[in-house]
């Protein structure tokens, strides 16, 4: 039988298939921003933007540490923050941003050859969005008392997704 109720039902498909499309084409452009990590500074206009496959092609760091945040021994594996920074003199300051607007601050005296890391891959996998991905600064938090402080805590910042070099 065919009634207005089958007239109704088609229209909510293809209400459905349009709203589908235009999520698709507003949305999924912002999400493959947050897949790239775009160093700023100490100039506004020095800047260099990574995506995964450039980072992946970088000398990478493991580290094996548990974190607050997750449960037992984690493997996070990644590039070392200080390889994508340019070659500065002196101590200067980080600011880090994640996606959800997330700031926070580093000083560069804290930084070393090999620690701490863009982490791009937990326990073997990339990290997504929803799992604290793509890219999480990650410190050995079980090496020394000195990563667990609050202050050290809190710049372990995941859904990071741009840093900017403050003079």
């Amino acid at each position: 039988m065919w009634g207005p109720w089958m007239l109704k039902e088609h229209m909510l498909r293809g209400l459905r298939s349009v709203s589908l499309f235009v999520l698709a084409v507003f949305f999924l452009p912002a999400v493959s921003e947050f897949e790239k990590l775009t160093v700023t500074g100490p100039s506004a206009t020095a800047f260099v933007t990574y995506d995964l496959t450039e980072l992946q092609s970088m000398p990478e760091v493991i580290v094996n540490t548990t974190t607050p945040w997750t449960d037992g021994m984690q493997e996070f594996r990644g590039v070392p923050l200080a390889a994508l920074l340019p070659d500065m003199v002196g101590v200067f300051e980080l600011r880090l941003t994640a996606i959800n607007d997330y700031v926070v601050t580093m000083p560069s005296d804290l930084l070393t050859d090999s620690i701490p890391i863009v982490a791009y891959e937990r326990n073997g996998m990339l990290m997504s969005i929803r799992d604290k991905g793509p890219f999480w600064l990650i410190f050995p938090f079980d090496d020394s008392d000195i990563f667990t402080t609050d202050a050290m805590l809190s710049r372990s910042i995941w859904q990071l997704f741009r840093i900017e070099i403050l003079q």
